[in-house]
């Protein structure tokens, strides 16, 4: 049951990503700043896996995981990791 349950993970917290921003977009809303900062992820997540083949995020985390569920666990190790790197550069320019 939790195999099922488990299967696409990463693609699908991809797709509802994609329908959250398509939506608000649709409808005029203007992005929040969490969500012009997640703009950056797919550029970050490409250069850190030496990437340039214009595959997703999502896609590129799957490649380099054994399954989907994986791949989910790493996405968020990620980001934590992506949101620390810009909070660090941010204190770099503001101490220097």
């Amino acid at each position: 049951m939790l195999g099922t349950f488990a299967r696409g993970l990463i693609t699908r917290l991809d797709m509802l990503l994609r329908g959250y921003s398509l939506a608000r977009r649709e409808v005029g809303v203007p992005p929040t700043e969490p969500e012009r900062e997640f703009k950056g992820f797919q550029s970050w997540v490409e250069e850190k896996y030496g990437i340039n083949s214009g595959q997703s995020w999502a896609k590129i985390i799957l490649f380099y995981s054994v399954d989907e569920h994986e791949a989910l666990q790493k996405f968020f190790e990620l980001f934590e990791e992506y949101l620390n790197r810009n909070k660090s550069s941010e204190v770099d320019e503001n101490s220097g």
